[in-house]
């Protein structure tokens, strides 16, 4: 019991001995400056400052962050500088491409050019060939020039509607045929047909344009006149003829003169052409067989208001022509253009039959 109670006591003794010069060893190593005085305001000042810094700091990169991140869905959403370069662009181009005018006599007020295209043979074409048989009827005095337009425009009027072609297709020839109808559109709500244009300015009419430019209607009138050439008489037209109505004329002498040339023996011609000659004629009605020959070789009634000969002739009209004219005393006479167009045609005639019969035997 002695030994044991003995050796208690000396490892109490050693125990106590060692954790003595722990705390020794502890407090030798902190010195006196690493030891902060409680009372002292320099280092709270500091420590609340630095806190404060980094708060603020802290709350300075939260607030950039946000306004970062809210400029950037700003920016997101909001159109970029090009994209709106590009949008003014676009506006810019699509309001060039149709230029802006002013009306010359009222500057507040804006004008557009709205011309358009139409189908040249539809019903705004204008004047049509019965406008033209009507002026052409009527005993008026004009100048020559405007007399032969309207002749012109007769013989070109469009009477045949629709073309046929040798083998039978059908097209339209107005189809693609196009013309284009002038308009300026104003912003007072008016529109101008007849206006006249001068840089960026317009004029209603080419009155008001003369006006502007100090010119009287009467020395324009005047000037016309002094201008123009001696007026005629015109002799009322009558008896308007197609192109197959005249064709229909030069059978009639083409027939007489083949049935003549058959009766002298003479002729020199062989027996294989008196037999084409002799095919062309129909001798019951004194005529040639077929009334579009000898453009067409056949012995058919074509519709003469749906063909066309425009490929097969050279004198070929859509229109009309006027084959006789009333002067003064009342004598009917054939007009000059119908002879003369007549003439052609019937040398026109005589030179395809020419050629066809070179090629026979």
């Amino acid at each position: 019991m002695t030994i044991h109670r003995i050796w208690r006591l000396c490892c109490l003794t050693v125990a106590s001995f060692f954790w003595a010069s722990c705390d020794s060893d502890s407090s030798t190593q902190a010195t006196d400056s690493d030891i902060p005085e409680p009372d002292s305001s320099a280092d709270y000042e500091k420590s609340s400052s630095s806190e404060g810094a980094s708060v603020s700091s802290s709350a300075a990169e939260s607030s950039s962050s946000e306004t970062s991140l809210s400029s950037s869905s700003s920016a997101e959403n909001a159109p970029s500088s090009s994209e709106t370069a590009i949008s003014s662009s676009s506006d810019v181009a699509s309001s060039a491409s149709t230029p802006q005018f002013v009306l010359a006599r009222d500057a507040s007020v804006t004008c557009r050019d709205s011309s358009y295209r139409v189908a040249a043979c539809s019903s705004t074409k204008g004047l049509t060939c019965d406008d033209y048989k009507k002026y052409l009827a009527k005993d008026t005095t004009l100048s020559k020039s405007l007399l032969t337009e309207w002749e012109d425009k007769l013989q070109k009027c469009g009477a045949i509607e629709e073309f046929v072609a040798l083998y039978g297709i059908a097209y339209d020839p107005c189809a693609t045929a196009t013309k284009l109808v002038s308009v300026m559109k104003c912003s007072d709500g008016s529109t101008y047909k007849d206006f006249v244009k001068e840089g960026n300015l317009i004029y209603a009419s080419t009155e008001e344009y003369n006006e502007a430019r100090g010119i009287s209607s009467s020395s324009v009138a005047e000037s016309s006149s002094s201008e123009s050439e001696p007026l005629v008489q015109n002799c009322p037209h009558g008896d308007y003829a197609l192109f197959a109505d005249v064709l229909a004329e030069v059978q009639k002498e083409i027939y007489q003169k083949l049935s003549d040339a058959l009766e002298v023996p003479d002729l020199g011609l062989t027996e294989a052409q008196k037999q084409f000659y002799e095919g062309l004629l129909d001798r019951e009605n004194k005529k040639l067989k077929g009334n579009l020959s000898p453009y067409y070789m056949d012995e058919y009634e074509h519709d003469v208001m749906h063909t066309s000969l425009s490929y097969e002739s050279k004198n070929w009209f859509d229109g009309y022509i006027a084959k006789t004219e009333t002067c003064a005393g009342g004598t009917s006479v054939t007009t000059e253009r119908y002879q003369d167009l007549y003439d052609k045609i019937l040398k026109e005639c005589f030179g395809k039959l020419d050629i066809a019969l070179s090629q026979i035997n």
